[in-house]
């Protein structure tokens, strides 16, 4: 069948096809199911870089949030979303990471900050410069160098700024010449 597509269909059919692969298993019976260890991730909704692993999320709260529940998101049931706001009234509704890819940018900020005992920093999509959200670092180890979380750190990525590898994938539109 992956041959039939590549030669009937052409290059981007055999694409298609490879993405449906990766996330779906048919068996020997022709039954198809979900694999277990598919992963989500989060990308950067200006450009759609990859940005974090969605294992990398973390249920951490601020005490300075205005609200904060649990929500299903990125393929994990349990997610923690809050919404924060800055000194000027700009709300965010925010998820937290333990690693991202995306940079520091600007000095390190002590006053402020959503998590008292952290530094806050911009983060940037490394890609395409679209503002991400926060990398939190503890006030010890923000020096002036760090561009990205230490051990001891995480990242605050804006909601709306990022989107899920899972849902951009069902917004793929394939030709009627594709369709039986």
């Amino acid at each position: 069948m992956l041959g039939m597509l590549k030669e009937d269909k052409g290059t981007v059919g055999l694409v298609l096809c490879l993405i449906t692969v990766s996330t779906i298993i048919r068996n020997s019976e022709g039954h198809t199911y979900q694999s277990e260890d598919t992963t989500d991730y989060l990308l950067c909704r200006g450009c759609g870089a990859d940005i974090a692993d969605a294992s990398y999320i973390r249920n951490r709260f601020s005490p300075e949030a205005l609200i904060h529940g649990n929500q299903s998101l990125f393929g994990k049931q349990s997610v923690a979303v809050q919404l924060l706001e800055n000194p000027l009234g700009i709300r965010f509704r925010v998820v937290v990471v333990n690693k991202a890819h995306c940079i520091g940018v600007d000095e390190w900020h002590s006053e402020f900050s959503w998590y008292p005992g952290y530094a806050w920093k911009h983060c940037l999509c490394s890609h395409c410069g679209h503002h991400l959200g926060w990398i939190f670092e503890p006030l010890a180890s923000a020096v002036a160098d760090r561009k990205i979380a230490s051990d001891h750190g995480f990242y605050g990525l804006i909601l709306d700024n990022v989107l899920s590898e899972s849902f951009s994938d069902s917004l793929m539109v394939v030709p009627k010449s594709y369709k039986s």
